[in-house]
């Protein structure tokens, strides 16, 4: 059911154009290492390499061989990403375009529901200011994070609904196509900490917001998480590790690398107040945070309706079969392309 309201308009969302102007990207920024250990945060608005190009025909050649009918929307970029989700694989490109495919056959992950505005209401997921970059910030709260509350389908709805308008408009082709991820884990210990709902998070990423990720902060982890956490570092991919950072609240100082303190709420170290109020997107370089347009917008919503399930706490059993399932962790690379 679609939320009775006035369609939004987002491009309020936009970034100031001059800022967008002076940005200008490293060509190691763009693409970095060579052949199927590639990484790319660029993909609009730039050439791509031999071998780029070379495994983009190979997957037009499953395409023709399979005879996927891609969207009319499709464009080369849509193939690049998906060249780089199978792992510069033939043997992946069919599984990793349907998934996608199916992904996005799914109306409900594209529409302002009752459900998706619910769960955007909440909290759990909400954008607050830009980087030194302009790339849009996304924050997490864990804390607020249950299974029981929200389906795994409206995770996924939902996050794809947000996401979406995140990358259509604070996103500019060839300067801003990432984001900047903060996870805020409020010490969340092993037997609370939403594992399967950050896997789906993490999934609806991967394959259809291929990437995207700039960077992501673990913030504030619990004495159990933060040992785990050393396990998985000393043998996960360096790449990978390389995106991830986390930290501790008297380490907050080191987000401001790459974040200016006004971009921030101050539960983050930054001078801005913590928003109380999550939906719509906020745009904090306007003053109130919207544009009269959205606010008459705002006003003239009905709330959504919904059910909610309470939380059902873990048990200690729960929280003895996590640790069991950590000390057991083991990430292993994927095995090396033929070059």
């Amino acid at each position: 059911m679609l939320q009775q309201q006035v369609l939004l308009n987002f491009e309020y969302l936009r970034p100031n154009q001059n800022l967008v102007d002076a940005i200008v990207h490293d060509a190691q920024y763009i693409k970095r290492k060579e052949r199927s250990k590639s990484q790319r945060r660029i993909w609009e608005n730039v050439p791509y390499d031999a071998y780029e190009k070379e495994k983009m025909a190979d997957f037009m050649k499953v395409v023709t061989k399979n005879k996927v009918v891609l969207p009319q929307n499709w464009s080369d970029s849509d193939t690049l990403k998906m060249v780089y989700c199978g792992k510069f694989k033939d043997k992946n490109y069919l599984k990793v375009l349907q998934s996608h495919l199916a992904w996005r056959a799914i109306p409900n992950n594209f529409q302002p529901t009752d459900i998706n505005i619910a769960f955007l209401q909440k909290g759990i997921v909400y954008t607050f200011g830009r980087d030194k970059q302009q790339r849009p910030i996304i924050i997490m709260n864990l804390e607020l994070v249950n299974l029981k509350q929200f389906s795994e389908e409206v995770y996924i709805n939902a996050l794809s609904y947000y996401f979406g308008i995140i990358k259509k408009h604070c996103f500019v082709p060839g300067k801003i196509e990432n984001w900047v991820f903060i996870m805020d884990t409020k010490k969340l210990g092993l037997s609370k900490f939403p594992f399967k709902a950050i896997q789906i998070a993490t999934k609806t990423m991967q394959v259809n917001f291929c990437g995207c990720l700039d960077k992501l902060y673990l913030l504030n982890p619990s004495s159990s998480l933060s040992f785990s956490w050393k396990m998985v570092s000393a043998v996960a991919d360096a790449d990978t590790m390389e995106k991830v950072q986390m930290l501790k609240p008297n380490e907050y100082a080191k987000i401001q690398e790459r974040i200016a303190v006004n971009q921030l709420e101050e539960q983050f170290g930054g001078t801005s107040p913590n928003l109380s109020k999550f939906w719509p997107p906020i745009n904090i370089d306007i003053p109130g945070g919207y544009t009269e347009e959205i606010l008459k917008a705002v006003e003239s919503m009905k709330t959504a309706e919904i059910v909610i399930q309470k939380e059902v706490p873990a048990s200690e059993e729960d929280e003895m079969k996590l640790q069991e399932q950590i000390s057991k962790l083991q990430i292993k690379k994927d095995d090396d392309d033929d070059d």
